[in-house]
Formats: C-alpha cells, sequence, structure tokens
C-alpha cells in the first residue's frame, strides 16, 4: 500500500491541526488521541495520521493506489493551506 510523509513548518500547528479535524469531523470518524494527534480515515484503505510535533506538523498518508494517494495528499494540502491564514505552508512529501 503507497505510504507517504511530509512534516510542514507551522506558527500554529496544534491549531492548523484542531481545525482540520474539526472540519473533517462531519464526514469521517476522525479519532484523536491526544490534542496533538489525529487520525482521519477516508474512503476504503485510505487515511492519513496528523502529529502536532513542536512548530510542526507531522503528516503520514496511505491510500491503496498512487493515484489515490496523490489526490489526497493534494486534498490536504489545500485544506491546510486555507486554514494556515496568512502563512504559506511548504509541502515535501517523500515516499
Amino acid at each position: 500500500m503507497p505510504i507517504s510523509r511530509t512534516i510542514v513548518a507551522s506558527n500554529d500547528a496544534q491549531r492548523l491541526l484542531r481545525t482540520l479535524s474539526n472540519h473533517w469531523r462531519h464526514r469521517f470518524a476522525v479519532r484523536s488521541d491526544s490534542e496533538s494527534h489525529a487520525h482521519i480515515p477516508f474512503a476504503g484503505a485510505a487515511g492519513a495520521d496528523f502529529e502536532v510535533e513542536g512548530q510542526t506538523l507531522a503528516i503520514r498518508v496511505v491510500h491503496d493506489d498512487g493515484a489515490g494517494l496523490a489526490g489526497l495528499r493534494e486534498v490536504i494540502e489545500s485544506h491546510l493551506q486555507r486554514f494556515a491564514r496568512d502563512e504559506t505552508l511548504a509541502f515535501d512529501w517523500r515516499s
């Protein structure tokens, strides 16, 4: 199963995680193990883990196919960028 990871620097990684979790809570069974971690199960075997580490947000995304993985990364990026307010986030996805 394809997996991608990235670490995103942010002025307020904790707020980004909270906003993202609240946003998707109406569509998915978001699981928050703590204030610094959330798992979002998307369709089928697809899912993402988000972990706040200081001023960064570590993201791990899995999907059952490569095209779906790329699409899911784009969705996550666009949502986080929209929630970032006045900062520009950089994503460097790695397999």
